[in-house]
């Protein structure tokens, strides 16, 4: 897997396949789920959506956590993810926008192991929720399907599935449902953390601990889109457990200093190399902070 800076490619990716896995006679769910015509008016943001938009491409992918804490050799652990069984409890949209980024980031933990045996009941979860919100019409599902029977089409895998995000974007803001975008990549982002913060309770190391410093970042993005729309009772409540993570994040430093960037010829060609860099100073303490922090806004999220 070569580059996942951008959300999307990760995020979307689970859908695509839940439809080669789950094409059959499934049982239906048991809670009929609040239907999008049928949402209350919707809440315009605080922020333009070419800024919400800006943000969200910034946002690392969870799979890049993952793939961090597999290369590291750190084990498979399922107790990590959010139990398939909390399905149930997402009937609004809302809920199940968020926890469809939840399960996003379960699902892409459990492809980075290549536990496959795992997989089935959040292919199942995630089909369910995303039908629920209307988004499954944007995906090739036939072309994903015979791709996905050769691992060696995954770059042309995550090319498709990207060009598919794209369009369920396009899609969700021409029809003024952004915010179901953001509480996806919320979801995401915090299921993607909580588990290298239970990875780091276990078995700290270096590199992890100032990767989980640096999220620092990421949480203040996040925050200022999840804040465009904390005139919404549901957002005002993320909000606020998002609040109370940042106070405790606003005692790590990061400090920056900048190199003047290099230029070097590579293959008949100019290119820049960058030589600044980020350090993170972030103590034993703070990191215990962190991960029960984390554990319980996720908590709360999930249920």
């Amino acid at each position: 897997m070569k580059n996942f800076t951008r959300f999307g490619i990760y995020l979307l990716m689970p859908l695509f396949v839940v439809f080669i896995a789950c094409s059959g006679d499934e049982e239906k769910f048991v809670e009929k789920k609040e239907s999008v015509d049928t949402l209350p008016a919707k809440v315009k943001p605080d922020i333009s959506a070419e800024v919400i938009n800006n943000i969200i491409m910034s946002i690392p992918s969870p799979l890049e956590m993952a793939t961090m804490l597999k290369d590291n050799g750190q084990g498979y652990d399922a107790n990590l993810l959010n139990p398939s069984t909390n399905l149930i409890k997402y009937n609004t949209n809302y809920k199940i926008a968020f926890n469809i980024g939840v399960y996003s980031a379960d699902l892409g933990y459990i492809n980075i192991y290549e536990k496959t045996f795992s997989a089935m009941s959040y292919l199942q979860n995630i089909k369910q929720l995303g039908d629920d919100i209307h988004i499954g019409q944007f995906f090739d599902f036939e072309t994903l399907k015979r791709l996905a029977t050769n691992t060696k089409n995954y770059d042309s895998l995550i090319f498709i599935s990207t060009d598919n995000f794209n369009k369920m974007d396009a899609h969700l803001r021409t029809q003024n449902r952004n915010e179901l975008s953001v509480l996806m990549i919320s979801g995401a982002w915090l299921e993607g953390v909580n588990i290298a913060c239970q990875v780091a309770k276990l078995k700290p190391n270096k590199e992890l601990t100032e990767r989980l410093g640096f999220e620092k970042i990421n949480l203040d993005n996040i925050l200022v889109i999840l804040n465009a729309y904390k005139n919404d009772k549901y957002f005002a409540q993320i909000v606020t457990e998002f609040e109370k993570l940042k106070q405790i994040y606003s005692k790590i430093e990061i400090s920056y200093q900048y190199v003047e960037p290099e230029t070097k010829e590579v293959n008949g060609q100019l290119v820049i190399v960058n030589k600044s860099k980020s350090t993170v100073n972030i103590t034993e303490a703070q990191l215990k902070e962190i991960i029960e922090e984390i554990a319980r806004v996720r908590n709360v999220m999930i249920n």
